[in-house]
């Protein structure tokens, strides 16, 4: 019984086939493989629309964040150029012996020595700590990462137990940089150098000049 059935099947596949011709077949064939370049093709086209649409995105977010970036520096512009308003001549939080001034790295504030410290000395006088108090208020308001640099005229050190300029720059900017952080400034915000008078804010050599060299700059860094 088996036997028979098998031999039927054959003859309706053999009748089914000879009932398509040769002609019929290849068109059948070619229509396929036509079929199958299309869908190919689609199939490309789709891997490459997707490609643009991920460039045209990330194109789209790189604006958009560099739209907020300009956004961000037109705004701390107007920031400082206000305070610069405020704390240069004439300004209303104007003090002595105190400038704001620009500098490759962020804004500083430029502490004459004399009015933070004694001649020689690098624990800060009761109007040292007035003035850096006075200070304290704008830099926690601006929120950056601080450094405090110390400076120093180009006279060497005769009697002191520093030794150096540079030592006594060190000194003196470790003492601002404590009392900063014993009123509330993050102590991870916080660093500080001493460049003795090898970095002088202006040339010369009269007692002018060294006067303004001798100082503290508390710079607030852009980065």
């Amino acid at each position: 019984m088996s036997s028979m059935r098998s031999t039927f099947g054959l003859a309706v596949l053999l009748l089914a086939a000879a009932c398509v011709s040769p002609e019929e077949h290849r068109r059948a064939l070619n229509a396929n493989n036509a079929l199958q370049a299309e869908l190919a093709s689609l199939s490309e086209t789709q891997r490459a629309t997707q490609k643009e649409n991920d460039r045209l995105r990330a194109d789209l977010d790189r604006v958009g964040k560099q739209a907020a970036d300009a956004d961000w520096i037109r705004d701390q512009k107007v920031k400082l150029d206000e305070l610069l308003k405020q704390f240069q001549a004439g300004g209303t939080r104007q003090m002595e012996g105190v400038d704001l001034v620009r500098t490759p790295e962020g804004y500083a504030f430029r502490v004459l020595g004399g009015v933070l410290f004694s001649p020689g000395r690098a624990d800060l006088s009761e109007q040292g700590k007035k003035t850096l108090q006075s200070i304290l208020t704008t830099l926690q308001k601006e929120g950056k990462r601080v450094r405090v640099d110390g400076h120093t005229d180009d006279q060497p050190i005769a009697r002191s137990q520093w030794g150096t300029n540079l030592r006594l720059s060190v000194e003196r900017s470790i003492s601002v940089a404590d009392f900063l952080i014993k009123q509330g400034m993050p102590a991870d915000h916080l660093g500080v150098a001493g460049y003795g008078e090898f970095r002088p804010a202006v040339d010369g050599k009269g007692d002018d000049v060294r006067a303004k060299n001798r100082r503290v700059e508390i710079l607030m860094l852009d980065q």
